[in-house]
Formats: C-alpha cells, sequence, structure tokens
C-alpha cells in the first residue's frame, strides 16, 4: 500500500508493481472517488470498477468495459453507454441481446404441460 501526500491510498501487487486488491478498490481518492484493478486491469465482479464522486460510473471485467445487467458507463449528467467484452451497443441493440424471455417455453406443473405465450 502506498499514500501519496494528496492522501491518495494505492494498493499494487509487489511481485509485478501493478495496481491490485481483490479485497476492494486500489485506488482510494480523496474526494471519494476510487477505482478497483486485479492485475493491473480495471475489474470488479460485483459492481462499477470505478466510481468518481461526481456520480459517474464505469463498469469493467478484465480490462473492458462490461455489464450484462444495464449501462456499463453512467456519466453524472445521465447519460449512459452500453457495453459488453468492451464492444458499445446501442441501448436498443444491448436490450436484444441480454433480453431474456419465456414465451414458447414449456413448463410441466402436477403432470400437466403448459406452453407460456407472450401476455397482451
Amino acid at each position: 500500500m502506498e499514500v501519496s501526500e494528496d492522501g491518495t491510498i494505492q494498493w499494487y501487487d509487489f511481485e509485478t508493481g501493478k495496481r491490485h486488491n481483490k479485497s476492494g478498490p486500489a485506488i482510494m481518492y480523496p474526494d471519494g472517488s476510487k477505482s478497483y484493478y486485479t492485475h493491473g486491469e480495471f475489474h470488479n465482479e460485483s459492481g462499477p470498477a470505478i466510481v468518481w464522486s461526481n456520480g459517474h460510473t464505469a463498469y469493467y471485467i478484465h480490462g473492458k468495459r462490461h455489464n450484462e445487467s444495464g449501462p456499463a458507463i453512467v456519466r453524472s449528467d445521465g447519460s449512459k453507454a452500453y457495453y459488453l467484452h468492451g464492444k458499445e451497443f446501442t441501448e436498443s441493440e444491448f436490450l436484444a441481446r441480454t433480453k431474456t424471455s419465456c414465451e414458447d417455453k414449456t413448463i410441466v406443473v402436477d403432470g400437466h404441460t403448459y406452453r407460456l405465450v407472450k401476455a397482451d
């Protein structure tokens, strides 16, 4: 761990010298902003990898912008950008790729088979 004069705290992998912290942010800034790194890459599987004090967030997995459950970038002005595995998509493209549907699936309840349909 290293603390700079301005109060920024950084964690490193001592063998590689890369920013790394498996149990929390690898950089914590005095203003409350924080960045998560694993082996020198932005990475956080349980939330945004970058959180700025102004509300801007960015989701990364293994150094690539990625969020399967919503926008990978949410800017402080409310604008959003959608990414999967580092590739940008429009919101409609993102929803088409990640939308799950039960339509036309069959289920069995008490020995009876039912086909699921889209509700009107």
